[in-house]
């Protein structure tokens, strides 16, 4: 029996989703280094216990979003994979109902009702005014691929090889 051919793509930061995460990196580096400045020079202990609250809560958050966020697609003919480093995501072929491309139009508006906006990429619930509730799993708002589930659900993925996953699973643009 011949093996099944699986795919794997990486998932490409995009501009947007260096600068939102190097930013959080600097805000965390601010805050040890007055955190350090306040211990030093005999800050009062409200001033140091904001910040000794504040450090961990940024280190959990960021913890989190790394490990959630999307890492590689692997897509084969019988399912499309999102590997992510805690908890993958695997959507078999047999509920895909339609893949269809997303235009930048068709993302405008559109909320994070839970998950992660910028650090380390897009996952987590969205919404907006023409797709309505969906997932999303990205590291840029370029080359979005809708897939409609036969539970009803919808999947936003991002993906670095359209032509690829158009290919793969029979769907054409």
């Amino acid at each position: 029996m011949a093996r099944e051919r699986v795919y794997t793509l990486p998932m490409v930061w995009s501009k947007r989703v260096w600068t939102i995460t190097l930013l959080y990196y600097a805000v965390a580096v601010v805050i040890v280094g007055m955190l350090v400045y306040l211990l030093f020079n005999g800050a009062t202990a409200a001033a140091v216990a904001g910040l000794v609250v504040a450090l961990p809560v940024l280190v959990g958050i960021m913890i989190f979003c790394e490990g959630y966020s999307p890492q590689r697609l692997e897509i084969s003919e019988s399912q499309i994979t999102v590997l992510r480093r805690y908890d993958s995501i695997t959507i078999l072929r047999s509920t895909i109902l339609s893949i269809k491309p997303l235009e930048p139009k068709d993302m405008r508006w559109t909320l994070s009702m839970g998950g992660c906006g910028g650090l380390y990429g897009y996952f987590g619930s969205y919404q907006n005014r023409h797709l309505g509730t969906f997932t999303m799993y990205a590291t840029a708002m370029d080359n979005l691929y809708l897939i409609s589930l036969s539970n009803g659900r919808k999947v936003v993925i991002g993906c670095t090889e359209p032509k690829l996953l158009l290919q793969t699973f029979a769907f054409s643009e």
